[in-house]
């Protein structure tokens, strides 16, 4: 069903535009959609990645890929998300890119959030952990402050198909944080826990969000009502 983003984004795009680019399976099935509209009208379309991989997937569908780093305004931006609560909160960062998807989110005034029916729940946390990004010197202390903040559960990522953990492309580690309820206030509180970089909570940076069904793609509204794009 994630093929169906491709036209939804690619209608969107204006020559000249620059759109910010999340990471995920959801944005490559929107950059394929993408690269068809540019080769086939000649667009010159601009984009800042969220990630190495985001950017490599931006250039080969014809976008000039910009450094995250420039002061260019990103017209829009569009991302994926882990899990999404009725209000539009989220949980990111099962690929370990959330410090730069929570930049981008805010540079550009909002995301437009692609998911699939899956990704939904009643209140975050229910399926997928809180991934908090920490610097390595700061790793012990950050778990003892994450759990005074109420974390039952906080673990090392490790990587898969080599020994050790997982490093960001900061070069710093993620603790999964398992959190029985989530309040957006929780989000502030561990973000001034000393060394941590950024928590893949995201509150009040959604601007739509993007359902992917069996019958088309669908917008949430805030009542949770959808209807078709």
């Amino acid at each position: 069903m994630k093929h169906l983003f491709g036209k939804i984004i690619a209608d969107r795009l204006k020559n000249g535009d620059t759109i910010g680019i999340g990471s995920g399976t959801t944005v490559e099935a929107a950059l394929a959609g993408i690269h068809s509209r540019i080769t086939g009208e000649g667009l010159t379309i601009y984009g800042v990645a969220t990630s190495y991989q985001s950017a490599q997937l931006a250039a080969q569908a014809g976008i000039m890929v910009v450094d995250s780093d420039s002061d260019r305004t990103i017209s829009w931006a569009f991302d994926g998300a882990d899990e999404v609560d009725p209000a539009g909160g989220l949980i990111k960062g099962r690929g370990a890119a959330q410090l730069q998807e929570k930049i981008l989110a805010a540079r550009s005034g909002g995301i437009s959030v692609l998911i699939t029916p899956e990704k939904l729940v009643n209140n975050l946390g229910e399926r997928m952990p809180v991934p908090v990004e920490v610097v390595q010197s700061a790793r012990f202390l950050a778990e003892r402050e994450l759990r005074k903040l109420g974390a039952s559960e906080v673990t090392l990522r490790m990587a898969e198909g080599k020994f050790g953990p997982i490093y960001t492309e900061a070069r710093n580690l993620i603790l999964d944080c398992r959190f029985p309820k989530i309040v957006p206030e929780l989000e502030r509180s561990i973000a001034v826990i000393p060394g941590v970089v950024e928590s893949g909570l995201f509150f009040g940076l959604t601007r739509e969000v993007l359902i992917a069904r069996e019958g088309g793609v669908f917008r949430r509204g805030p009542n949770g009502a959808e209807t078709p794009v």
